[in-house]
Formats: structure tokens, sequence, C-alpha cells
């Protein structure tokens, strides 16, 4: 059949020409056509006309005769110019895929061997290709005579004589193996599918898990790329680095916030990550746009490609400047810790020691020792109250004076502004007032029971530096003689303190009382306000 061929439309008589002259084409059903040269006649009569006409040929020269009858391709033709479009001509083929003989086939619509469930829309794209007389493609589900099932795929071509329609080669195949092998394929692929969407789902919740766990412990992610060298932020670690979350950031932007003097030190760890002496652990400072410094924790570990060599770093960042900044002050406390055990025992070796130079009985030794040692002991209470930052003068006077002011300030008055002092001031200031205190009981205004002391200072603005003037003060008691001799006590207020002062410190034994007065400049003393606090 050439271009030129004219295929009268549907409905429309179909004629038979003479037989056409054998030419070779590409397609089996136009050789069949050239080949044969068949005309029509009965059922039973064209089927063996076929078949007489085959063994000719296969004597003769063509090729295509031979190929449909020893086919192992079941093949059917049929004669549309019969009532009901039967079946012809069948191989042996045929006959072995559907289990009949050629008398059962022979007279009889292709549709026989249809199924109840055999897709309707497949055998409507049949009739559609033979009403309109073109090649067509189906998969029908047929039954044997046996009774079995199988899935048949039907290659239908028309045949034409000239112009003239004369018969339609069906070339059948039974796939049925390959449908069910399909079946399965698709039942697997929908299972697959099934699984993905399983996993991908579980896959997002661990990431949302995962995100919120590192957004709830303020850990940032990075990754790495040694290849490449791409860098890769999570936007938590950018926030810690001082960077926009929505900015991109690449590994040398990164490389200028590292602090110069860590940069060595991070440089030798990543080098022996990479070099398999172990996962990546490294703490070092980087510098934020606005110039803060903050300290980073990063940990990550390699991954290595195909050939076994590290291609990838992944890990966190954890900003650990809090904890930097806590351990600084746990170590500067354990040094004023060890520096102040060490100043307290040295100060407990001197009270016992000069208090055993002084004659005195074990009994009044004990009394003396035990009573300076509490007031260093309630001194260093008050400095542990203020984180050892120092104490006010007045949190000092009170402490120090307690055990004598049984009856409040009507016996002892404290007064004066409020000052800090040092801690070593705070302690020196203490052991004078209970010295002062413990020799008032003995030999001053507490022995009567009318004898009063004050406890008074002062900021004299008009000295340069400012300078605190501090004053004890004892009236009302007995008559004062001097001492003939200088005690510990004594000559620890007198000479001690006036050296932590680095200003004076005096006792004046005055025949109407104790007069005792020290002054210190003011810059080893804070002064918050100017309001005066009694105590």
């Amino acid at each position: 059949m050439t271009a030129d061929t004219k295929i009268p439309p549907p409905g429309v008589a179909l004629a038979r020409g003479p037989p056409a002259t054998c030419e070779y084409e590409a397609s089996c059903a136009h050789a069949i056509e050239t080949s044969l040269g068949i005309q029509g006649l009965g059922v039973h009569r064209e089927h063996d006309r076929i078949v007489r006409e085959i063994a000719r040929t296969v004597d003769g020269t063509d090729p295509f005769a031979a190929v449909v009858r020893a086919s192992q391709m079941a093949m059917v033709i049929t004669d549309p110019l019969q009532d009901d479009n039967p079946i012809v001509f069948a191989n042996d083929a045929f006959c072995t895929l559907t289990g009949y003989g050629r008398d059962e086939i022979l007279g009889r619509n292709c549709r026989f061997l249809q199924e109840a469930d055999t897709d309707p829309v497949e055998i409507g794209r049949l009739r559609e290709a033979i009403e309109g007389r073109v090649p067509v493609e189906a998969q029908l589900l047929n039954r044997r005579k046996d009774g079995s099932l199988f899935w048949n795929r039907i290659y239908l071509s028309p045949v034409f004589e000239g112009d003239a329609l004369t018969y339609f080669v069906a070339s059948q195949v039974d796939v049925t193996s390959e449908k069910a092998r399909l079946t399965r394929l698709e039942t697997d692929r929908e299972a697959l599918e099934r699984e993905v969407e399983r996993r991908t789902r579980d896959l997002s919740r661990s990431e949302e898990r995962l995100r919120f766990v590192l957004q709830a412990g303020r850990l940032g992610s990075w990754s790495l790329d040694l290849a490449d060298m791409r860098f890769v932020a999570s936007e938590t670690f950018k926030l810690a680095l001082g960077r926009d979350p929505g900015d991109p950031l690449s590994r040398a932007e990164y490389e200028t916030l590292i602090h110069p003097d860590d940069r060595a030190r991070r440089d030798v760890a990543v080098a022996e990550c990479i070099a398999g002496h172990g996962d990546y652990d490294v703490e070092y400072r980087i510098v934020k746009p606005t110039g803060e410094v903050r300290w980073l924790k990063i940990r990550g570990q390699p991954f290595y490609g195909a050939d076994g060599a590290p291609s990838r770093l992944a890990g966190i960042a954890l900003d650990v400047t809090e904890r930097k900044h806590a351990e600084a002050h746990r170590a500067l406390l354990a040094n004023e810790l060890n520096h102040r055990v060490k100043n307290t025992l040295a100060t407990v070796q001197s009270i016992v020691a000069q208090t055993l130079r002084a004659n005195m009985s074990p009994q009044e030794t004990r009394d003396v020792i035990q009573g300076r040692i509490h007031s260093l002991a309630a001194a260093t209470d008050v400095l542990t109250r203020e984180s050892w930052d120092g104490a006010t003068l007045a949190a000092v006077a009170a402490t120090a004076l307690a055990p004598f002011r049984t009856e409040g300030d009507r016996r002892i008055t404290i007064r004066g502004p409020e000052v800090m002092l040092t801690p070593r001031l705070a302690l020196a200031f203490s052991m004078a007032f209970h010295e002062l205190a413990t020799n008032a009981v003995k030999y001053g205004a507490l022995t009567s029971e009318v004898g009063r002391i004050l406890l008074d200072w002062d900021i004299i603005d008009g000295l340069r530096p400012e300078t605190l003037r501090l004053t004890w003060r004892e009236s009302e008691g007995p008559p004062v003689c001097p001492p003939t001799r200088r005690g510990f006590g004594s000559r620890m207020i007198e000479r001690a303190l006036a050296d932590e002062l680095q200003g004076r410190a005096e006792i004046d034994y005055r025949p109407d009382g104790v007069v005792f007065i020290a002054e210190a400049r003011m810059p080893d003393i804070r002064r918050p306000d100017q309001s005066r606090s009694p105590a």
C-alpha cells in the first residue's frame, strides 16, 4: 500500500480487486497482502485456499508465507467482507495458544475468547480501529478452551488490495507472565512508595525534633564540603556569630570572625580530624561584627567517600561564653580563697602567739584567744555574704560589736555614712573593734551600768585626697589611767591597722574615757551614697 492509497470511509462497500503483484514491504501485514493474492470465498474454503497458497509459496521464493505458517507467534486472518468479520485463517501457534482446534475457530469472531472481566475500554479501542481500518495494539483478558485465563496482547493490522480493504491480520502473544510480573512490580512500587512516604514522614518528624532540640539547646549546626570548601551554617549558628540568619555565610567570611590568636589552634584541630586522629573538638573565640568577643565550642566528625578519604566535616556549635566566664570567676575565687585561707591562718597564728606572750592565766588566755578568733570569724562571715567583694563599715561594726550590744543602742551607738571597705580593711577594722570592746568590758565604759560608747565616722571633704575619719569614744565609765605597757591588742590596733589604712590609728587614754581615732584615704574606700546608716 502506497501513500496514494485511498481508503473508503466506514459504511461504504468494500470491493476486492485483482491479486496484486508481490511487492515486499517492511511490515508483515503488507507482505502477507502482497504475497497471498487471495479473493473472498467461504470461510473454510478461504482457509484452505490460504493454506494452499502458503504451501505453494513456501516452496517458492516468498519467505513471509513460511513465517505465517511456521511462526511461534499466534496469528489469525479475518474477513471484514463477511458478516461479523469471521476468522478465515489461524496458524498452529494460535491453536496451541487457545487450546481450540481449527474447526472450532474458523468462522467465529475473535470475541469468542473474551471473558466477562475483559476490559471494555480495550475492546472499544479494537472496535474503533476495525471501523477506522487502522492498526492498533490492545491487551485483553481471554479464556482458553480449558477455562484458564491468559492475557493476550494483540497487534491488529488491516490488509488492502489497491484501495480496497480485504483482510485483518492479528498477531497475538501470551503476556500473562509479563502481566503478572508487571502487577507484582506495580504492587512492589506502591509498597515502595508507601514505605518512602512513611520514611519521608518519619525523617521530617526527626528533622523537626532535631531542629527543636538544637534550638532549645541553642546548638548551631554546620557542615564543610572538603572538595569545594563549601560552608553551610544553620540559623542558630549564624545568630551566635552575630550574623543575620537569612544571609548566606561563606567559609572565607567565617574565617574572618575567628579570633586571630585562636586560628592556629583551630587549624591544628581540623588537620588532626581530617588525618583520622579522632573527632573535631575545639573551643575558640570569635569576634562579632559589633566587636563583641564570644567563646564557641565546636564539635564535629568526618564523613568519608567511596575511596575512603574524608569528603565532609559536619557537627554542632555552642556558645560557651557564660561557661568560660564562670570558669574564670571560679578560678579567681579559688585563688582568692587560697589567699584568704593563708592570711586567716597566719592571722590566727599571730593572735595565738601574741596572746600566749602576755602574762595571763590559762583561763584568761583561752578566753582572749576565743574572743579574738570569734571576731575574726564574724568579719569573715560578713565578707562571705558579700562574695568577698568587700563589706560596708556599718555591717563590719555591727557584726563585731554584736556580742557587746546586749542592750542595743543604749550602751553602744554606731553611726556614719555608707562606705564600702576592701576585704583587708574589713578584717582589720573588725579585729580593732573587738579589741576596743573587750578592753571597754574589762577596764572601760562597759564596766559600769551607765557607761556608753559612740562609734562614729564621716568623710572629711576638705582634705585631699578625701579621708575617712573614724572615732571610738567612751564616756561615763570609771576614770582611765594610761597602761604601763602595751599588749598585743593595743599594738594590733595602732600598728597593724595603721598599716592597712595607710593612714593613722591612735588610742588616747583620756581620764574621762578612751578615745580611738583612725583615718584612711578614700581611694581605698568606696562610698555608694552620702546617706548616714545607723547600725
